[in-house]
C-alpha cells in the first residue's frame, strides 16, 4: 500500500524506492519488539514451551533455557546482549541475581547451565557472531556452561569464523533442546531432580 500511494502521488522510481526502504524499517521494527523467551518442560512430554505460555511447566533448579526467535545483526546484538544479562544476572560490576519467569514469589537462584535455543535465528551476520563469542566468555568467566541449540549451518559457520569454538568445545553444541537439556542435567549432576512447577 505504501509503494503503491507513493507511485502514484510521487512517480514510480521514487514510489518503489519508497517501498523498498518501508520494507527494511519495517523489518528492522520487528526484530526489534522481538522478545527472548524462557522455555520450561511441558509435563508429561519432551517438549519446551515459554514460561508465559499456558501450559503446566517444569523448571529445574540451576537450569536456564531461552530461545531467540529472530535473526541476529548489527541491529539487534545490543537488544540480544541486554536481554542476556538480565536473564542470567549479568551486570556491568560482574555477576547479579539472575531475573525469573514465572510466580511473583518464586525465589531465584543462581544459573549454572544455559541453553540457547538458536533455532529462530535464521540468519547472523559478523556484528551478531561476535556478540555471541563475547556472551560465551561472560558465561564461561561467571562460571555459568553454555549450550547452543538448534543452531542451522548457516549460522554455525557465521559464528565459528567469528571464533566461537575458541570459547566453547563442539560438546556443547546439539541438534535439539530436548539433547542439550539432557546433557545440562548430567552436568548438574541431579540423579533424582527437584523439579519446580510453575503455572502461568
Amino acid at each position: 500500500m505504501v509503494t503503491w500511494v507513493a507511485v502514484v502521488t510521487l512517480s514510480v522510481d521514487l514510489g518503489l524506492a519508497v517501498g523498498v526502504v518501508f520494507s527494511m524499517m519495517t523489518v528492522v521494527c520487528r526484530t526489534q519488539r522481538v522478545q527472548c523467551l524462557a522455555l520450561g518442560l511441558a509435563e508429561g512430554t519432551e517438549l519446551y514451551r515459554p514460561l508465559r505460555g499456558s501450559h503446566k511447566l517444569l523448571q529445574v533448579a540451576g537450569l536456564c533455557i531461552l530461545s531467540y526467535p529472530t535473526p541476529l545483526y548489527f541491529g539487534t546484538r545490543g537488544k540480544f546482549r541486554h536481554i542476556l544479562e538480565w536473564h542470567l544476572g549479568l551486570g556491568k560490576g560482574g555477576k547479579e541475581t539472575p531475573k525469573v519467569d514465572g510466580p511473583p514469589d518464586r525465589v531465584a537462584e543462581p544459573v549454572r547451565v544455559v541453553v540457547l535455543d538458536f533455532s529462530g535465528v535464521t540468519f547472523a551476520d559478523a556484528a551478531g557472531a561476535r556478540e555471541v563469542v563475547q556472551l560465551a566468555s561472560r558465561c564461561r568467566d561467571a562460571e555459568i556452561h553454555l549450550l547452543l541449540a538448534q543452531c542451522n549451518a548457516s549460522v554455525l559457520g557465521t559464528l565459528t569464523r567469528a571464533g566461537l569454538l575458541d570459547r566453547v568445545t563442539p560438546e556443547q553444541l546439539f541438534v535439539s533442546v530436548q539433547d542439550a537439556a539432557a546433557h545440562a542435567l548430567e552436568r548438574l549432576e541431579i540423579t533424582d531432580p527437584k523439579i519446580c512447577t510453575v503455572w502461568v
